[in-house]
């Protein structure tokens, strides 16, 4: 019986061996080696950068507001009732307001009409092709469709009250 226990004992301590060198290569890649080199560009929309999505009319607006949005996020869902105070206080303010989802036309029709948003004009891209890791995100972009302002996540107050200003006003706080 002995024997068996330490062979069993043996094969424990070798798994155990086995699993923390495989842990250790998990974090040494993780944290000390660079990133994976066939990814290329930001997570995030960089200000300065020309927006790349097809059919927006940017030099109808010098303010272009691009309300990176999807259906499953939850915080979009959250910051609904923003949004559509954004759009009341922008809509004599020469600011052209999109929303953009990767969801196919119709379906982010149906979801922006579940959450009360109204009144802007749908595009359908993937959020890679604008550089966006997550939603919602907030693009604002000038006539020619660079980027002069990004807000990403679910905003603060403070920072709603920003974005208002400036499409408002042209500056912030």
């Amino acid at each position: 019986m002995s024997k068996i226990f330490q062979k069993f004992e043996l094969t424990v301590n070798i798994l155990i061996v086995i699993v923390v060198v495989f842990l250790v290569g998990i974090f040494i890649r993780q944290y000390f080696l660079p990133g994976n080199p066939t990814v290329s560009g930001p997570k995030f929309p960089i200000v300065g950068a020309k927006v790349s999505i097809a059919d927006i009319d940017w030099p109808k607006s010098n303010k272009n507001v691009l309300l990176v949005l999807s259906k499953g996020c939850r915080y979009c869902t959250e910051s609904a009732e923003f949004y559509k105070k954004l759009i009341q206080q922008t809509h004599d303010k020469n600011v052209q307001i999109t929303a953009v989802l990767p969801q196919p036309k119709e379906e982010a029709e149906k979801y922006l009409s579940e959450i009360g948003i109204s009144g802007v004009e749908i595009r359908q891209s993937q959020l890679e092709s604008l550089n966006v890791g997550g939603t919602p995100t907030i693009i604002v972009a000038d006539d020619k469709g660079v980027i002069t302002n990004v807000w990403i996540g679910k905003l603060s107050s403070d920072e709603e009250n920003e974005v208002v200003n400036i499409l408002t006003w042209g500056f912030a706080n």
